[in-house]
């Protein structure tokens, strides 16, 4: 019979082929590379920007898996709102080192191929959750930096400067995340890419909603001739409204969710003490008819009461 560790091994030899032929199928042939290459080291040594701006351009353009569709461009849009400059192939290999390694900690008795399936389960979910905390972080930042953009933007405009230096300047000017992406759009229109196009692939690219305001605004304006500088600057001051009343909001309830919190928390840990400290204390109602059903029930009323607190304290403004 074969052992298991050359069962694993030979899934993670497997997965690493895989994963090698997926990149060199999405990333194109090796003549497009070396172009894309060559003009992102003129555009980097000719223009002064952050080099995070051109990875986020080598990035996009050749290692992007948004073209497969499905789940994978899912995937794809996760891993570049989530800010992560790691190469895809690079993380397929740590997600299989993962795979490997939690099949190995898992216990002898599941099986090999149960521990497989469980180990590639905790893998992409433990990934996954890493990946969608990374964006809801950057996307945070991201909005707090937003009103400071379009200030930058409007203080350009009305000194006389066109649209697209105007995006420059806030590539120059602001931190990461904003001048980054800014910095690319810069480059997409300095390209000969439409603006409107430029700002719709910011938009996917970061995640935040309210670049869609900014989108539309630079829509309108383009088609209609209005005062671009008057409308960012209105944007400007409904964003800081929006984000000062969503900050008296969670003030105003952060005793409810600390209440659904300590409501979670406290049935879970009084059972493990009592348990750890008396051991025989529940030693008379395991396996009573009646428990099961019991815990059923207590376990779909803390679900529901977690979600009718959950949603008291946390509502769109």
């Amino acid at each position: 019979m074969t052992e298991p560790w050359v069962l694993y091994f030979i899934v993670f030899a497997a997965v690493f082929l895989a994963v090698q032929g997926v990149t060199a199928l999405v990333g194109g042939d090796i003549a497009r590379r070396r172009a894309q290459e060559r003009r992102f080291a003129a555009v980097a040594g000719s223009v002064e920007r952050d080099e995070k701006a051109v990875e986020i351009v080598k990035r996009r353009a050749g290692e992007s898996w948004g073209r497969l569709g499905g789940p994978i461009a899912a995937a794809d849009r996760l891993i570049t709102q989530s800010g992560l400059r790691m190469p895809r192939a690079r993380l397929g290999i740590v997600v299989a080192g993962v795979w490997f390694a939690a099949g190995l900690l898992l216990p002898a008795a599941l099986g090999p191929v149960l521990r497989t399936l469980a180990g590639l389960l905790f893998a992409l979910a433990a990934t996954g959750a890493v990946l969608a905390l990374r964006r809801k972080r950057r996307i945070a930042l991201f909005g707090e930096q937003l009103p400071d953009v379009l200030d930058v933007i409007v203080r350009s405009l009305r000194a006389g400067h066109p649209l697209s230096v105007s995006l420059s300047l806030v590539g120059r000017e602001m931190p990461e995340p904003s001048g980054p992406e800014f910095a690319v759009v810069f480059d997409e229109v300095s390209y000969g890419r439409d603006l409107r196009e430029a700002l719709d692939n910011l938009s996917a690219r970061v995640g935040h909603e309210d670049l869609r305001f900014l989108v539309t605004s630079v829509s309108v304006a383009s088609r209609t001739g209005g005062n671009l500088g008057e409308i960012l600057a209105s944007l400007s001051r409904l964003i800081r409204d929006r984000f000062r009343l969503q900050r008296k909001v969670r003030a105003l309830s952060s005793e409810g969710r600390f209440s659904a919190v300590a409501l979670s928390i406290i049935p879970v840990a009084l059972f493990g003490i009592i348990n750890l400290l008396s051991k025989d204390f529940y030693r008379e109602i395991w396996g009573h008819p009646v428990l099961d059903f019991a815990l059923g029930t207590a376990a779909v009323l803390m679900i529901v009461g977690n979600v009718v607190m959950y949603r008291m304290v946390n509502f769109k403004v």
